[in-house]
């Protein structure tokens, strides 16, 4: 089962001489696949993360900029595990949420 995912960070383009800096917001979509465990003629899988869409705005603008822009960042090291780590943060804390929900929905029904 594949869960969806964003995830969001801010890129910097910075001039080397003039010392110009824009700071842009990169918000990718991405779903995960768990992996599987190892079987007696399988080995294990790790989960990986499948970018669905990379874009980048400028304040509320959406900019269209070269597919070899989100290209770089997308296939950059540590990318992956930055997904992945992303969708771990996430994950967890939608089960502490439900968890509060949960504990919240017991007392307002003992209240009854």
């Amino acid at each position: 089962m594949s869960n969806n995912y964003r995830a969001e960070q801010v890129v910097c383009i910075s001039g080397w001489e003039c010392g110009t800096e824009i700071e842009l917001m990169m918000v990718v979509n991405f779903t995960v696949y768990p992996g599987s465990k190892a079987t007696q003629i399988d080995p294990a899988e790790e989960p990986t993360a499948e970018v669905d869409s990379v874009r980048f705005f400028d304040g509320k603008d959406e900019l269209t900029l070269p597919w070899s822009i989100s290209d770089r960042f997308t296939n950059a090291d540590g990318f992956q595990s930055w997904l992945l780590s992303e969708a771990a943060e996430q994950h967890q804390a939608a089960v502490e949420d439900a968890a509060e929900a949960r504990a919240e929905e017991m007392r307002l029904e003992r209240r009854s």
